[in-house]
């Protein structure tokens, strides 16, 4: 009996967690080329050739506007529409810190082998704050997913 109960709670998480993802990459959020941005990047990720270029309109060092274009696997996608939702008006330092734990915190958790295409997103807008910034900081994967 333990096990069957157990066996449906899981089936129920991993059906929840697949909702999301394709909810959110079936009507993506944000998703065009911005005309009046602040700052551009583009960034990529070599193991599945995913790339994103993300638009930022930083205002009083807050985001006022996000928006992507994107080659994207159906992961990155949704991570990037998902991710839409928290950038809008977050302070650009709160963003810096965010990483696969704020992303997995806030319900879009996937497996090892898909952590790099969720957190895609996220590493290209951090990227692109420093290049506003110009501090001469470049983020890669290891600076957001566990160790």
């Amino acid at each position: 009996m333990f096990y069957f109960v157990e066996s449906f709670f899981m089936w129920l998480i991993w059906t929840e967690k697949n909702i999301i993802i394709s909810e959110y990459s079936k009507k993506p959020l944000n998703n065009f080329e911005m005309e009046d941005f602040t700052v551009k990047y583009h960034e990529w990720n070599f193991i599945c050739w995913d790339d994103i270029t993300v638009f930022l309109k930083i205002e009083n060092e807050k985001i006022k506007s996000f928006s992507y274009t994107w080659n994207l696997s159906i992961v990155s996608l949704a991570s990037a529409s998902f991710i839409s939702e928290f950038v809008i008006n977050s302070d650009i330092n709160e963003i810096l810190k965010r990483d696969y734990d704020f992303v997995s915190n806030k319900g879009l958790e996937v497996s090892n082998r898909r952590k790099r295409a969720v957190v895609l997103p996220v590493l290209a807008i951090r990227n692109a704050i420093h290049q506003y910034l110009d501090d001469w900081i470049s983020d890669d994967f290891d600076d957001l997913l566990d160790a």
